[in-house]
């Protein structure tokens, strides 16, 4: 276990280097080397208010992964991005990546309790509120311009699932993708990954650019530690490909996206090989998931007066993931069961923001989501039971106003109030207060309270109407946060997070039925800090710790709820040569399941890169270089699975007329 405190100590030596920093005046040299060794400074962030601005002027903390950072640590997933973040923790199955953070993971939640947005449009999808973050997701990660994530009750401003935070992918422009841009992937696990972006920039100054990718993921080793040796003969028929295409298109006020995705994913059938009386070598029958998504955005955004900002948005999304499985039948037989779940869905929102009152930054919104089908169904040839269909579709829909006061130069206030509805439940009001004092230059001190929620969704209602149990209650969560964000210098700043929750009427699945209830309240508490140094050099130390704890009412500890968390991010330039060291570590402690523990782990990913000028980029690493067994829990089914496994990984990003 001494492993779980290494990173607890690279970020007490960070916090003794800030108090004893005491920087000179620069000589040329410091001048010359200036932006090796300082921090980006007004990054531009949105996730946290809704409104772009200035990261100096936000009035939430709000954590940012670059473009920068996804090549030199060589993240190949938007589930790679979020495993960096301070606090947040990644389960992978196999067949769906599960998220966690602030102590709340509980098992087959499909990361519905946050709220994920593509360039500000909403991402989630309409039956189980699920945000993807593997291979399945829209955007290939060679396309981020950014990461943001803002953790905390968010609901003032977004409405249903910003309970445990918000998170905005930010795509980029043509300005990085013009011309021709190519990557490619591969791993010593047969897993291939390749992508070719166009980007044209007119003179008009039209922005346009286009995106094609695919990965295939051969041989994949099975999740479940111990497998029999009758299942492993059958690996190589355990495998995935997936393919994007993504176009973006920005004139002027106007931006049009439009992209689609498709997932297959392949695997022997477990209870198929090891049946008794199954002919020796006989090929096994496959399990199989298809996962077809799409969407169409349209964006105004503008200055449309000296004292007014618009901002206007509509799209129309789609989701289906069909299941195909067999079923051992009682005399001996085999029958196959097909599963759908299909979503359509529409969005459309906007906000006015008025400047016209001095000190004062008012904005007002609205948005509307239609779901046009809300599907799930299953077909096969067997009794009534494993044939049904249940459709629906709904209204949603949310207004809502926020206020920032500039009440002096160092002391701002910002509240904010929004009201919900929909057809299948009751209306909600949820409001939010920020207090934000800057003690010294640099140096923020933020107070926040807000509320948030959760609405059952699609499936968890109508399960429970299959077995005539009502309805579970919407989630609710009071937060509070203190926080204290300081630049003590360009090249080194800090944040520190104290904070409360109480949850009320988390949704969890029954551990013997299909039906959803709502337990005990929940009492979550933590606290957060993280350091980022640069050196002239261009070394830079990035890291955080999280100390959190969550329990049921009475004392219980709930599952996938680790109380450390810790991360550390480390790059050295080897010397002008254009090569780089990267490292990226984290460490988790002990996890309570439904009736054990599972053991604490540290990880650690090492990498070489190397850089020639703008146009190509090479990167080799190796991912959990000690081989540590990490295991996990998912889903309900008490299983815990094989985590981030030994890796392999060779990248090549080559671009042409990018300049």
């Amino acid at each position: 276990m001494k492993q779980l405190y290494l990173i607890a100590g690279f970020i007490y030596l960070l916090s003794a280097n800030a108090l004893a920093q005491n920087d000179p005046l620069p000589d040329l040299e410091d001048l010359l080397s200036q932006q090796l060794n300082q921090l980006p400074s007004n990054t531009q962030i949105s996730a946290g208010s809704r409104i772009e601005r200035s990261s100096s002027d936000s009035m939430a903390v709000t954590h940012v992964v670059t473009d920068k950072d996804i090549r030199q640590f060589n993240l190949q997933s938007l589930a790679d991005i979020l495993a960096m973040f301070v606090g947040i923790t990644t389960r992978d199955n196999s067949s769906f990546i599960y998220l966690g953070a602030r102590g709340i993971g509980r098992p087959g939640d499909f990361n519905s309790r946050f709220l994920f947005l593509l360039d500000g449009t909403r991402m989630n999808e309409n039956l189980l509120d699920a945000g993807l973050i593997g291979y399945e997701n829209f955007v290939d990660v060679g396309l981020i311009e950014r990461v943001e994530y803002s953790p905390g009750a968010s609901a003032a401003l977004y409405g249903n699932n910003a309970l445990l935070g918000v998170i905005n992918i930010v795509t980029k422009t043509s300005s990085k993708l013009r011309g021709l841009n190519t990557a490619f992937s591969a791993t010593n696990d047969e897993t291939q990954h390749g992508r070719i972006t166009a980007g044209f920039r007119s003179q008009g100054g039209a922005d346009s650019w286009l995106s094609l990718s695919g990965s295939k993921l051969r041989s994949i080793d099975f999740p479940v530690p111990g497998a029999p040796p009758e299942l492993l003969a059958w690996q190589h028929l355990n495998k995935e490909s997936s393919s994007r295409a993504m176009f973006s298109h920005q004139s002027g006020s106007f931006q049009f996206q439009a992209a689609a995705s498709r997932r297959q994913r392949s695997f022997p059938d477990g209870f198929s090989v090891l049946r008794s009386g199954a002919p020796v070598n006989t090929t096994p029958e496959l399990e199989t998931l298809d996962n077809e998504a799409y969407f169409v955005a349209l964006t105004f955004d503008d200055t449309i007066s000296d004292d007014i900002e618009a901002y206007f948005h509509i799209s129309t999304h789609g989701n289906d993931l069909i299941r195909n499985f067999p079923l051992i039948l009682p005399d001996g037989g085999l029958e196959f069961v097909r599963p759908m779940n299909s979503g359509r869905w529409s969005n459309v929102d906007g906000q006015l923001v008025f400047l016209g009152v001095e000190n004062h930054e008012f904005m007002v919104g609205i948005d509307f989501q239609k779901d046009h089908r809300q599907e799930f169904s299953s077909r096969s040839s067997l009794p009534t039971q494993f044939n049904f269909e249940q459709k629906s579709n709904e209204n949603r829909y949310g207004v809502y106003v926020q206020d920032l006061w500039r009440i002096t130069p160092k002391f701002k206030f910002q509240w904010a109030l929004r009201y919900d509805n929909s057809d299948f439940s009751s209306a909600r009001w949820s409001p939010s207060f920020t207090a934000k004092y800057s003690v010294a230059e640099g140096h923020h001190l933020l107070l926040r309270h807000s509320r948030a929620f959760r609405v059952a969704n699609f499936l968890e209602r109508n399960a429970n109407n299959v077995f005539n149990e009502p309805n579970p209650n919407n989630e609710t969560i009071d937060y509070n946060e203190i926080s204290l964000v300081q630049r003590w210098s360009d090249s080194l700043s800090s944040f520190s997070t104290l904070y409360y929750a109480n949850i009320d009427n988390l949704i969890h699945q029954d551990f013997f039925r299909p039906i959803y209830f709502n337990p005990p309240p929940i009492r979550s508490h933590g606290f957060e800090f993280g350091a980022d140094k640069r050196w002239a050099n261009g070394m830079s130390l990035i890291a955080s710790t999280a100390i959190q704890r969550s329990r049921l009412k009475g004392g219980f500890g709930i599952a996938n709820s680790p109380e450390f968390i810790g991360k550390v991010r480390f790059s050295l330039p080897l010397g002008r040569s254009g090569f780089t060291l990267s490292l990226n570590s984290y460490a988790v402690s002990k996890r309570r399941t439904f009736d054990s523990h599972l053991p604490g782990f540290a990880s650690h990913d090492v990498s070489v890169n190397w850089q020639n000028e703008e146009d190509l980029f090479v990167a080799l690493g190796v991912r959990n270089i000690t081989d540590k067994e990490i295991l996990d829990i998912t889903d309900d089914g008490f299983v815990p699975y094989l985590q981030r496994r030994r890796q392999v990984h060779l990248s090549v990003n080559w671009s042409w007329n990018n300049d």
